[in-house]
């Protein structure tokens, strides 16, 4: 058993964006991120496409998760079925960072990815 006495004492936050593309591009839309259905499909206009996003109630009701195709999401007039915008994605995410360097040291900020 690890005896956990021995290492430094540190406080981490890890900090993950739920369905961060879908939350994205919900609240672009003015819809509510953690009820509305969206997914985010990396081009529209290809049934085999694959959903780079699905915002919870999507997962949750429907089973459309991350990997899911395009032809797998149900017709429905509730399900919103947008593209990706890479350039808004990659602007909230970078003003997210800019908020987490008001309370920590930069070198303190561990980013993994986009969200």
């Amino acid at each position: 058993m690890t005896d956990y006495s021995q290492f430094p004492r540190e406080n981490i936050l890890c900090v993950d964006m739920k369905s961060f593309y879908a939350s994205v591009s919900a609240v672009a839309m003015g819809l509510n991120p953690l009820t509305c259905y969206l997914a985010v499909v990396g081009n529209t206009d290809r049934q085999g496409s694959v959903v780079l996003a699905a915002s919870p109630a999507l997962k949750k009701d429907f089973g459309i998760k991350t990997g899911s195709r395009l032809f797998e999401i149900p017709e429905d007039p509730r399900i919103y079925i947008v593209n990706p915008q890479m350039k808004l994605f990659i602007r909230v995410s970078t003003e997210i960072t800019k908020l987490f360097y008001r309370f920590v040291p930069e070198k303190c900020v561990h980013t993994y990815s986009i969200d």
